[in-house]
């Protein structure tokens, strides 16, 4: 089973955790940048569109890493059109200059943070001021036991 339903059921829906996703789309693969835009624009809508793209995109990504910026633009918007996203909202989103703003934003964020690549976690522990007392980096596609391990060590 994957991770990230493991951590949901065990912290998630107790509320100690909190799951907050940043893009980082790799220059390396041609088509995370629309992906990521696919992904944001969809959510721009409704949060639980972002996240039903999202869990589309990682399981699909044979059919359109490798396919024409056309053909992988198409792929996208039918995904999103069939998961109950608006085409015109989609549409003028893609090509609004605040999509791409945002996206670079959280890029130029995570590369602050020294993330070089993907999938990148930080579990940070809040103080009683709301900023951030502690934090802990993760990479890589890990087992829930790690993020378990780490979680918990800033629970105690």
């Amino acid at each position: 089973m994957q991770t990230e339903p493991l951590l949901y059921e065990a912290y998630g829906v107790t509320g100690q955790v909190v799951h907050v996703f940043r893009h980082f789309p790799l220059d390396i693969h041609p088509n995370a940048p629309a992906a990521h835009k696919a992904a944001y624009c969809a959510g721009q809508q409704e949060p639980k569109l972002f996240w039903a793209m999202h869990d589309w995109l990682f399981p699909n990504q044979q059919g359109w890493q490798s396919a024409s910026a056309t053909a992988a633009a198409e792929q996208f918007r039918t995904q999103a059109l069939a998961i109950g996203a608006d085409a015109s909202a989609y549409d003028a989103c893609l090509t609004d200059a605040q999509t791409e703003t945002a996206i670079q934003k959280d890029l130029q964020a995570g590369a602050e943070l020294g993330v070089r690549g993907t999938p990148a976690f930080f579990i940070e522990k809040l103080g009683a001021d709301g900023k951030v007392a502690e934090k802990r980096p993760l990479s890589g596609a890990l087992p829930y036991e790690q993020f378990s391990q780490a979680i918990d060590g800033l629970l105690d």
